[in-house]
């Protein structure tokens, strides 16, 4: 009665450390490629074909379907650009080898072994984008960290380029009041959020944020009122 057991558990912990092993040289597999050309600050597009999306890297919109060209997309799309562009790289993969949009994955060297994906952020031209695990998390928090501290790109004059470039737009801007008793109202545009507490402002800011970027205005009035937005015409 022993026996069977025993293989039984000799046979799930050998699929056990094959799976495991497997995994592990997914992680470490590698391409050998060409850039033709960079799409954008973490996008590019192979010689083969392929799009990539840099691991672990978020640059300022270029081109988004939704999405106005954002503060610094330019100049990082050109460092990009610059770096790979008509260079032989070496393409190392994480756990996730393509995304939903069927792009590549990839940390990228180049043959002289500069890592692009962690250069970027160092200069200042993107963020470290932690919202999904990835083997270089905390380095990439610390060259945003390190960047920021330097005042590079993005981060020149402790932002102040990207606050006279976003007001030089002409853009609506969110508009913050102080209420009686702590509480607080925010208007954009023909809408307004009243009577919230302090703790939620900052959140509900950058819910807001994003809708304005990603919302048509019809979507946009739809969310705003379904979450208790007044609309008001002063």
């Amino acid at each position: 009665m022993i026996r069977p057991h025993g293989n039984l558990f000799f046979c799930c912990f050998f699929i056990l450390l094959f799976s495991i092993s497997l995994s592990f040289q997914f992680a470490m597999a590698e391409d050998q490629a060409v850039v033709n050309k960079a799409i954008d600050g973490d996008t590019l597009l192979l010689n083969n074909g392929e799009k990539v999306r840099l691991i672990g890297v978020d640059t300022p919109e270029l081109y988004h379907p939704l999405k106005p060209v954002q503060y610094f997309a330019k100049e990082a799309s050109l460092f990009t650009k610059n770096l790979v562009e008509g260079k032989e790289v070496k393409l190392e993969y994480d756990w996730q080898k393509r995304d939903k949009y069927n792009r590549l994955l990839a940390y990228v060297y180049l043959k002289d072994g500069t890592f692009i994906n962690a250069e970027i952020i160092k200069q200042g031209y993107g963020f470290a984008y932690i919202k999904y695990p990835f083997k270089y998390l905390e380095q990439f928090k610390t060259y945003e960290k390190e960047a920021r501290e330097k005042g590079l790109g993005l981060w020149k004059d402790s932002g102040e380029g990207e606050l006279k470039w976003v007001t030089q737009k002409g853009e609506q801007p969110f508009l913050i009041y102080a209420l009686e008793n702590d509480m607080w109202a925010i208007k954009y545009i023909n809408y307004a959020k009243i009577k919230i507490s302090s703790e939620v402002v900052m959140p509900i800011l950058a819910s807001l944020k994003i809708w304005v970027n990603e919302l048509s205005p019809k979507d946009l009035k739809k969310q705003l009122v379904g979450l208790g937005w007044k609309q008001i015409n002063y």
